[in-house]
């Protein structure tokens, strides 16, 4: 399971329970995982004991560190009488990995022992036609393939890792011995280790030092980490950490120390969204690579869902250059229509989907069109926030205006014509596709009107305004709202969480009577053991009788309640969120509804952002 990252924007490396590092992403954010999910493995051999000792044994704990996009590892190896903490990092701006690692002497006679590294490498995501060798110009162990290059290096304060091998299949067999192959070098499917010695006098201490460089061009790598030495890393510890605590000083929310527990979820959820969001703008869902190896394919994306929520969940916390880079982004790979598709990788082109193009006999928009409206409610939200009216109007020429026009013409006898859901599993008018589109054209009307184009800010209301009341005379059922009209026309009755969608994107106000019907709906019929389900009979990751809670479900529900001032019912929504999340802050997609483990994706940066804005409503009243 991953249970923390770190991340800069050119590179992200997720931690397990065991605090192995599991994944290396780089160039992009989400696109390239360069150890394929398999471990960096770790092992310590006693000299005098003759025993070895690896990873999966070791009591592990892993958190970030005080306020830091930094993790902490702490490993009590009681095998061999010793103790280790680290403390992981990535340089701000560069693709550079570094550790700190004390390795700790419990026992009162002296030690020998050895450290060793085993690196099990797939470039471009792939084990085929990759190199590694060692090294002798920069003293480390280089693995490449076409532009991708990785050197991994570790050392004391007065020596480096003298021991090494490569080869191919699994290291772990020669270290049992206490030493390594020396093989210099070998392609294909292959592996790489290291081992370094330290002696420890009784009940103290040896400090060590592990990097991870990764670049597109051999000599720039060897360059970059020839120059690393222990004063480079111990230096590069003191700024990271003043850089992250400074970087989490644009948060004000916090003043209350009572409020401890939700602050730390809080700051580890703009962690995630930054360690998920590349230098370029785009924002995976997730970098959890595991569902990779179960379905063949993952969640390593950018929705344009996901990531609007995520960009305005960072306005709200005060980020906005990070939340103008993904608008940017996005402006960049709008489709020349006015849409948005389904998903895209990092790298700006089209990714995996699974919506036909060709329906029931004739040619549809394998859209969500919530996707594309979200990002404009977005973007306005962006310009309400912030008025930066300069930096806004290249980006409304670009991507507001002709998806604004779009979402005019998309439209049939009052109402957006039939699209993908959020869920990604039905055809029809949904009252969330509905409700985001009726936020992006309200807003975008404000919008247009300021930049000059009053005309279409004109044709902008007077759309919204039909849609409103096509909406409260054809998507509503007994008082209520419902989920969609369906490929025949026929109403979807179906509770739905994302029936919530109406009070927060302005199509009705929050405490209207058949908003209030909606909601108490959704309690009734959604809620599992304190959480919420995304619809009744939810069968999606299902493993008991009843479904999984789901984390954003249950923060729409704190989010209406914030709304309506009704802080004890939020909040009650929020503990429970709380008390769901990882040691580390961590927050699943969805949970056990009877053990709460997460049953999905972990981290969900959708779930960060939802907690994100939960909390600002709490605490703002927005």
């Amino acid at each position: 399971m991953r249970v923390s990252s770190i991340g800069n924007g050119r590179m992200l490396i997720n931690f397990d329970e065991k605090g192995r590092i599991v994944d290396i992403y780089y160039p992009y954010i989400g696109m390239e995982n360069q150890t394929s999910g398999n471990p960096i493995r770790l092992a310590i051999w006693d000299k005098d004991k003759n025993v070895i000792s690896l990873d999966e044994e070791w009591e592990t704990t892993v958190l970030y560190l005080d306020e830091a996009n930094m993790v902490e590892i702490r490993s009590d190896i009681r095998k061999l009488g010793l103790s280790l903490l680290s403390y992981n990092f990535l340089d701000p701006d560069d693709p550079i990995y570094m550790s700190i690692i004390k390795v700790a002497n419990n026992e009162n006679n002296n030690r020998n022992i050895k450290i060793f590294f085993i690196h099990d490498i797939n470039l471009y995501s792939n084990p085929f036609g990759d190199t590694a060798f060692y090294d002798p110009l920069s003293l480390s162990i280089v693995h490449y393939k076409s532009k991708r290059y990785l050197a991994f290096k570790v050392f004391t304060t007065t020596s480096i890792f003298s021991e090494y091998n490569v080869g191919k299949g699994d290291l772990i067999g020669d270290i049992y011995d206490g030493n390594l192959g020396l093989n210099g070098i070998e392609n294909g499917d292959v592996n790489s280790s290291m081992g370094i010695e330290a002696n420890i006098d009784p009940n103290s201490y040896v400090k060590l030092y592990n990097v991870i460089v990764a670049d597109r061009n051999l000599e720039d790598l060897r360059q970059k980490i020839r120059k690393i030495n222990f004063a480079n890393v111990e230096t590069s510890f003191t700024l990271t950490y003043m850089f992250w605590r400074n970087w989490l000083k644009k948060n004000k929310l916090f003043r209350n120390s009572l409020m401890q527990d939700i602050k730390r979820v809080y700051d580890v959820s703009l962690f995630v969204i930054r360690n998920h969001m590349d230098i370029n703008g785009s924002i995976i869902a997730s970098s959890d690579f595991s569902f990779v190896k179960i379905y063949g394919d993952s969640y390593q994306y950018c929705w344009p869902r996901d990531a609007a929520i995520a960009a305005y969940a960072l306005d709200l916390a005060g980020y906005k250059e990070l939340a103008l880079r993904h608008f940017q982004f996005i402006s960049n790979i709008v489709n020349s229509e006015g849409f948005l598709y389904h998903k895209y990788n990092p790298n700006t082109t089209l990714a995996s989907s699974w919506h036909p193009w060709f329906y029931k006999g004739k040619r549809i928009y394998p859209i969500q069109e919530d996707e594309t409206a979200l990002e404009v409610w977005a973007i306005v939200s962006h310009y309400e926030k912030y008025e930066d009216i300069d930096e806004i109007l290249p980006l409304y020429k670009k991507f507001v205006k002709p998806t604004l026009k779009f979402m005019m013409s998309f439209m049939e006898e009052g109402l957006p014509k039939p699209s993908f859901d959020l869920w990604e599993e039905r055809y029809g008018i949904h009252i969330y596709t509905v409700s985001t589109v009726y936020g992006a054209l309200t807003k975008g009307a404000k919008l247009a009107y300021d930049v000059g184009d009053e005309i279409l800010s004109e044709d902008l209301s007077d759309t919204s305004g039909l849609l409103k009341g096509m909406v409260l005379k054809r998507m509503t059922y007994n008082g209520r709202f419902i989920r969609r009209i369906d490929e025949e026309n026929n109403q979807d009755l179906t509770v739905d969480s994302s029936l919530y969608a109406p009070f927060f994107f302005g199509l009705v106000d929050a405490n209207d009577k058949i908003m209030i019907n909606t909601i108490n709906e959704i309690e009734n019929k959604l809620t599992v053991n304190g959480g919420v389900i995304r619809y009744e009979n939810d069968m999606y990751q299902r493993r008991r009788k009843q479904p999984n809670p789901w984390i954003i479900t249950t923060l729409w529900l704190a989010e209406y309640y914030a709304t309506i001032n009704d802080k004890n019912k939020a909040n009650e929504y929020i503990k429970w969120v709380i008390n769901r999340a990882l040691p580390t802050g961590f927050l699943p997609e969805q949970v056990d509804p009877e053990t709460f483990e997460p049953t999905s994706v972990t981290p969900l940066v959708w779930s960060h952002a939802e907690f994100i804005i939960a909390i600002n409503k709490l605490l703002n009243h927005i």
